[in-house]
C-alpha cells in the first residue's frame, strides 16, 4: 500500500526549483523511511545530500539530514548516538529559528526522553513542541500528541490518553502519514500489555484486557504486513509472548519468546532482557522443562542489576520468586519477593508523579 505521505513528497520534491528546498523534501522522505525502520534507503538519501552539498554546507539542509540520521539511529541501535544527532538538529534549528523544524525536532526529543523514562525533559520538550506548532504542522503535533498520550497511558490513565491517541490518529489522517498510525497502534498494544502482565504477576488478573490487547497486537501486525513497516517487528513478538504468558498459553509463549532471546538479535533491548527471560522461564517450569527454567532464571538474574524501568524490575523479580519456589529455592524467592515489592511501589510513586507533572503542564498550556 502506498503512503499518501511519500507520494505527496515525491510531487513536491518533482516540482522544486530551488537545490535547499528539494534537499529539505528528500530529507523529510528519509525520515519516513527511518521510521519504517527502512534503514538502507534512508542512508542513501544523507549519503546523496551530503555529497551533493559537501562544497556549500546550508544550515537548513543539515539540520533535516541530522534529524533522519537521528532517527536512523533510533530505529536501528537507539543510543547516545540517536540523541546526540538529534540535539545538533535541534540546536540548528533553534539557531535558525525554524519555524517547521523546531518543534518538531522538540517533540522527538521528546519522544526520545520519554522512553528513557526521563519525565522531566520530556515534558519540557513536550511544551515547547504545542508551544510552537502551527495548527497545520501535523508532523510534529501528531508526534508530540503520542508522547502525551503514551505518557498519560504508562501512568494507569487510559481514559485521559484516549483524547490525545485520537489527536494522533487526526493529524496522520490529515498528512497521509500511515507509520504514524502504526507506531500508535504498537504502543497502545504495548503499554496495555505492559499494565495487563504486570497486574497478572501481583495476583490481580484482567482477562478482559488481556484479550483486547492480543487483539491488538494482531490487528498492529497486519496493519505494518499492510504498509510494510519494519521498525517495530521485533517487539510485537514479544508483547504478544507476554500476553500468550499471561492467558497460560505457555508454549506459544515459548515459541515467540524464543524467536527473539535465542537469535543473537536482542540488540536494543538490554534494558528488559531480564524480564523476557524471567517470564519464559515462567513458562517453562509451568511445562515442566526444569532444566531449561533453571537456565533462564541464571541469566535472568546476570542482567537483573542493568538499568531498566521499575516496572520491569518489579516484573521480573516477582516472576523469578514465582519461578524460584516452584524449584525449590524458597530462601532465594523470598528475596526476589522482597524487591519486586519494593520496585512496584516505586512504579506507582512514579506514575502518580507523572500523572501530576502531566496534568499541571497541560493546564499551564491551556491545554484542553
Amino acid at each position: 500500500m502506498a503512503s499518501r505521505l511519500l507520494t505527496q513528497l515525491a510531487s513536491r520534491i518533482a516540482a522544486a526549483r530551488d537545490p535547499v528546498e528539494a534537499a529539505c523534501l528528500r530529507a523529510q522522505r528519509g525520515i519516513y523511511l527511518a521510521r519504517q525502520g527502512k534503514h538502507a534507503p534512508a542512508q542513501a538519501i544523507v549519503d546523496a545530500i551530503r555529497a551533493e552539498f559537501g562544497a556549500r554546507p546550508d544550515a537548513e539542509v543539515t539540520a533535516w539530514i541530522s534529524l533522519v540520521e537521528a532517527l536512523i539511529h533510533f530505529y536501528s541501535q537507539p543510543g547516545p548516538k540517536a540523541l546526540d544527532r538529534l540535539k545538533r538538529a535541534y540546536a540548528l534549528s533553534r539557531a535558525m529559528n525554524h519555524p517547521e523544524l523546531v518543534p518538531l525536532c522538540a517533540a522527538w526529543l521528546a519522544h526520545l526522553e520519554f522512553n528513557a523514562n526521563r519525565m522531566q525533559p520530556m515534558l519540557q520538550y513536550a511544551s515547547q513542541a504545542l508551544r510552537l506548532a502551527q495548527p497545520e504542522h501535523h508532523a510534529a503535533l501528531a508526534r508530540v500528541s503520542l508522547v502525551i498520550a503514551d505518557a498519560f497511558h504508562y501512568a494507569g490513565r487510559f481514559d485521559l490518553a484516549k483524547p490525545w491517541y485520537a489527536k494522533v490518529r487526526d493529524h496522520a489522517l490529515a498528512e497521509g502519514d500511515d507509520a504514524m498510525i502504526s507506531a500508535m497502534l504498537h504502543n497502545v498494544a504495548a503499554l496495555r500489555a505492559n499494565q495487563v502482565r504486570l497486574a497478572d504477576i501481583f495476583q490481580e488478573p484482567q482477562p478482559e484486557e488481556a484479550k483486547r490487547a492480543l487483539l491488538e497486537a494482531e490487528s498492529t501486525r497486519n496493519y505494518d504486513l499492510g504498509i510494510g513497516t519494519l521498525s517495530l517487528t521485533l517487539l510485537l513478538p514479544l508483547v504478544r509472548a507476554q500476553l500468550y504468558m499471561v492467558q497460560g498459553e505457555y508454549k506459544e509463549a515459548i515459541e515467540l519468546f524464543s524467536a527473539t532471546l535465542d537469535n543473537d538479535n536482542v540488540e536494543n533491548l538490554e534494558r528488559r532482557e531480564a524480564t523476557f527471560f524471567a517470564e519464559r522461564a515462567w513458562c517453562l517450569v509451568q511445562l515442566g522443562d526444569v532444566s531449561a527454567a533453571e537456565a533462564d532464571v541464571e541469566a535472568a538474574c546476570k542482567r537483573a542489576g542493568w538499568p531498566a524501568d521499575a516496572d520491569d524490575v518489579a516484573a521480573t523479580h516477582a516472576r523469578l520468586a514465582e519461578v524460584l519456589t516452584r524449584l525449590g529455592r524458597s530462601p532465594e524467592a523470598v528475596e526476589h519477593k522482597v524487591l519486586s515489592i519494593e520496585f512496584r511501589g516505586r512504579h506507582i510513586a512514579a506514575q502518580t508523579e507523572l500523572l501530576f507533572q502531566l496534568i499541571a503542564t497541560l493546564q499551564d498550556l491551556r491545554v484542553p
